[in-house]
């Protein structure tokens, strides 16, 4: 597709963009003829982010919180006078087994990956009502099966896809869409969440590139997509847990906890 045509003049809002795929949507979307407006709660990261992206208007902001999401598009809205599409990115992900699982995760699971799209969407339907533009959940594979070792990942996820299907009902004039990655390349710095709360390196084989995830998020967005499933192995996923569920459990039974597993890196 050509995303030119779609996001020229545009004002492109995305979350957790200080690095990973947020960042090389923010990259994509600039080269597409984008506006965009990037955002992260380190100040010093998302400097970082704004000097190796060039012309974007870089916002800090806790979207965790209602408040950091309403000054986000409240200083969007003020430098770019609209915004047309919104794409809430920013997550954390997890490794640990449930029964291991501390209050301090469990919070900062929902807190990272679920509340920071719902604030953010909230704050944002104002101004994608003026637009009749788009929302997108960056959502994961995860969501569609709960597996072991991410629990509460998978868990804040599929919390995402029931916002996503209400706001389609409730906001006529705003697109909701909803993307499911694969297990994406990784920046090197990038840590996840421990079960005890505690954040580490790690080490997987990814599915998919940073590049290439950007791409499909701004597909899914310019084409108005509904839902997006990416990869054979994700569509796969997706009809056989919808259809024959009982074959994904005996799979993930046999797997021994091998499909989320990483190995942790010094």
């Amino acid at each position: 597709m050509n995303l030119e045509r779609f996001y020229r003049g545009k004002v492109v809002v995305i979350t957790g963009s200080s690095r990973g795929i947020g960042r090389e949507t923010a990259r994509r979307a600039l080269q597409a003829g984008a506006r965009v407006v990037i955002n992260g709660r380190d100040p010093k990261a998302l400097e970082e982010a704004k000097n190796s992206l060039g012309d974007v208007m870089a916002v800090i902001a806790d979207v965790s919180t209602p408040e950091g999401a309403l000054a986000l598009f409240s200083q969007a809205l003020a430098g770019e006078g609209r915004v047309d599409v919104v794409i809430a990115n920013a997550g954390l992900s997890m490794r640990g087994a449930f029964a291991d699982l501390v209050p301090a995760t469990v919070r900062t699971m929902v807190e990272a990956n679920f509340l920071t799209a719902v604030w953010t969407a909230q704050a944002a339907l104002p101004a994608l009502r003026s637009s009749s533009g788009r929302l997108v959940f960056v959502s994961s594979l995860a969501a569609i099966r709960g597996f072991p070792g991410v629990s509460l990942y998978s868990a804040a996820k599929m919390g995402l896809s029931a916002v996503h299907q209400s706001l389609g009902s409730e906001e006529p004039r705003v697109r909701s869409c909803l993307v499911y990655l694969p297990f994406t390349e990784n920046d090197a710095e990038k840590t996840v969440l421990g079960a005890d709360g505690k954040q580490f390196r790690h080490e997987r084989r990814a599915s998919m590139t940073q590049t290439q995830a950007a791409q499909a998020i701004l597909t899914a967005a310019a084409k108005g997509r509904r839902s997006t499933v990416l990869t054979a192995a994700g569509r796969i996923l997706f009809l056989t847990q919808s259809f024959f569920p009982w074959l994904v459990d005996g799979f993930v039974r046999r797997s021994d906890g091998k499909i989320h597993s990483v190995r942790r890196s010094s």
